[in-house]
Protein backbone atom coordinates (compact mmCIF):
# COMPACT_ATOMS: atom_id res chain seq x y z
CA UNK A 1 0.00 0.00 0.00
CA UNK A 2 2.89 2.37 0.80
CA UNK A 3 4.41 1.95 -2.74
CA UNK A 4 1.30 2.53 -4.31
CA UNK A 5 1.09 5.62 -2.56
CA UNK A 6 4.51 6.60 -3.27
CA UNK A 7 4.10 6.04 -6.93
CA UNK A 8 1.03 7.64 -7.16
CA UNK A 9 2.92 10.98 -5.12
CA UNK A 10 5.30 10.54 -7.46
CA UNK A 11 3.39 11.01 -11.07
CA UNK A 12 1.70 13.39 -9.42
CA UNK A 13 4.62 15.33 -8.81
CA UNK A 14 6.08 14.56 -12.69
CA UNK A 15 2.46 15.54 -14.06
CA UNK A 16 2.98 19.17 -12.39
CA UNK A 17 6.50 19.56 -13.47
CA UNK A 18 7.96 21.27 -16.83
CA UNK A 19 10.47 19.98 -18.82
CA UNK A 20 13.62 21.61 -17.65
CA UNK A 21 15.23 23.65 -20.68
CA UNK A 22 11.80 23.38 -22.75
CA UNK A 23 9.28 26.04 -22.84
CA UNK A 24 5.96 26.49 -24.79
CA UNK A 25 5.26 29.45 -26.93
CA UNK A 26 1.76 30.79 -27.51
CA UNK A 27 2.36 29.80 -31.31
CA UNK A 28 1.47 26.09 -30.37
CA UNK A 29 5.65 25.29 -30.47
CA UNK A 30 8.30 24.55 -27.99
CA UNK A 31 11.34 26.47 -27.69
CA UNK A 32 14.82 24.96 -26.69
CA UNK A 33 18.01 26.29 -26.22
CA UNK A 34 20.83 24.74 -28.33
CA UNK A 35 22.24 22.48 -25.32
CA UNK A 36 18.62 21.07 -25.15
CA UNK A 37 18.37 20.71 -28.96
CA UNK A 38 21.97 18.69 -28.76
CA UNK A 39 21.00 16.59 -26.46
CA UNK A 40 17.44 15.82 -28.32
CA UNK A 41 19.22 15.26 -31.33
CA UNK A 42 21.18 12.89 -29.72
CA UNK A 43 19.18 11.03 -27.64
CA UNK A 44 16.23 10.41 -30.47
CA UNK A 45 15.83 8.14 -33.65
CA UNK A 46 12.26 9.80 -34.18
CA UNK A 47 14.01 13.44 -34.66
CA UNK A 48 13.96 15.16 -37.74
CA UNK A 49 15.95 18.39 -37.80
CA UNK A 50 14.92 21.04 -40.51
CA UNK A 51 16.99 24.44 -41.76
CA UNK A 52 15.03 26.89 -42.89
CA UNK A 53 17.68 29.13 -44.11
CA UNK A 54 18.18 29.49 -47.90
CA UNK A 55 20.01 26.41 -49.69
CA UNK A 56 23.40 28.93 -50.42
CA UNK A 57 23.67 29.23 -46.54
CA UNK A 58 22.90 25.66 -45.78
CA UNK A 59 25.93 24.81 -48.34
CA UNK A 60 27.77 27.58 -46.99
CA UNK A 61 30.96 28.43 -44.50
CA UNK A 62 28.89 28.45 -41.96
CA UNK A 63 27.16 24.64 -43.14
CA UNK A 64 24.06 23.06 -41.03
CA UNK A 65 23.31 20.99 -38.12
CA UNK A 66 24.75 17.21 -39.03
CA UNK A 67 21.33 15.68 -40.13
CA UNK A 68 19.50 18.61 -40.73
CA UNK A 69 16.95 18.82 -43.93
CA UNK A 70 16.92 21.95 -45.75
CA UNK A 71 13.30 23.20 -45.92
CA UNK A 72 14.11 27.56 -46.75
CA UNK A 73 11.80 29.15 -45.74
CA UNK A 74 10.91 30.83 -48.44
CA UNK A 75 9.40 27.78 -50.32
CA UNK A 76 8.72 25.65 -47.38
CA UNK A 77 5.15 26.07 -47.83
CA UNK A 78 5.75 24.05 -51.76
CA UNK A 79 7.40 21.71 -49.41
CA UNK A 80 4.92 20.51 -46.83
CA UNK A 81 3.90 17.61 -48.79
CA UNK A 82 7.10 16.38 -48.83
CA UNK A 83 7.54 16.61 -45.04
CA UNK A 84 4.33 15.03 -44.39
CA UNK A 85 5.90 11.81 -43.70
CA UNK A 86 7.45 13.79 -40.37
CA UNK A 87 4.12 15.13 -39.25
CA UNK A 88 3.75 12.80 -36.56
CA UNK A 89 7.73 12.82 -35.29
CA UNK A 90 9.15 15.80 -33.23
CA UNK A 91 10.46 18.49 -36.04
CA UNK A 92 13.54 20.27 -34.79
CA UNK A 93 13.75 23.43 -36.74
CA UNK A 94 15.99 26.37 -36.84
CA UNK A 95 16.64 29.47 -38.60
CA UNK A 96 20.02 31.83 -39.13
CA UNK A 97 18.33 33.47 -36.01
CA UNK A 98 15.38 32.99 -33.38
CA UNK A 99 12.74 35.22 -35.77
CA UNK A 100 12.46 33.08 -38.97
CA UNK A 101 12.88 29.83 -37.08
CA UNK A 102 9.81 30.65 -34.90
CA UNK A 103 7.93 31.62 -38.15
CA UNK A 104 8.80 28.41 -39.85
CA UNK A 105 7.28 26.97 -36.57
CA UNK A 106 4.50 28.20 -36.49
CA UNK A 107 3.69 27.35 -39.82
CA UNK A 108 4.06 23.98 -39.67
CA UNK A 109 1.84 23.98 -36.12
CA UNK A 110 -0.81 25.44 -38.18
CA UNK A 111 0.22 22.97 -41.12
CA UNK A 112 -0.81 19.99 -38.44
CA UNK A 113 2.70 19.15 -37.31
CA UNK A 114 2.13 17.36 -33.84
CA UNK A 115 5.82 18.28 -31.87
CA UNK A 116 7.45 21.32 -33.26
CA UNK A 117 10.39 22.55 -31.31
CA UNK A 118 12.17 25.40 -32.07
CA UNK A 119 15.94 25.92 -31.74
CA UNK A 120 16.35 29.51 -29.28
CA UNK A 121 18.76 31.75 -31.03
CA UNK A 122 19.20 29.52 -34.25
CA UNK A 123 21.94 28.37 -35.95
CA UNK A 124 24.17 31.48 -34.44
CA UNK A 125 23.15 30.44 -30.84
CA UNK A 126 24.27 27.04 -31.80
CA UNK A 127 27.72 27.94 -32.80
CA UNK A 128 27.55 30.73 -29.93
CA UNK A 129 27.21 27.62 -27.62
CA UNK A 130 30.12 25.49 -29.36
CA UNK A 131 28.57 22.94 -31.17
CA UNK A 132 29.50 21.87 -34.37
CA UNK A 133 28.49 22.08 -37.83
CA UNK A 134 28.96 20.42 -41.08
CA UNK A 135 29.20 21.58 -44.70
CA UNK A 136 27.47 20.04 -47.90
CA UNK A 137 29.45 19.27 -50.61
CA UNK A 138 26.28 19.15 -53.13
Amino acid sequence: MKRMIAVALIAMAAAGCRTIGISRTTGGFAEVSPNVASEMILDSQQVVVLDVRPSNDYRGPEGHIAGSLNAPFDSIERQLPELLPYQNQTVIVYGATSTDGEVAAKLLTVAGFRNVVHIAGGLKGWIDRGYRTVNSQE
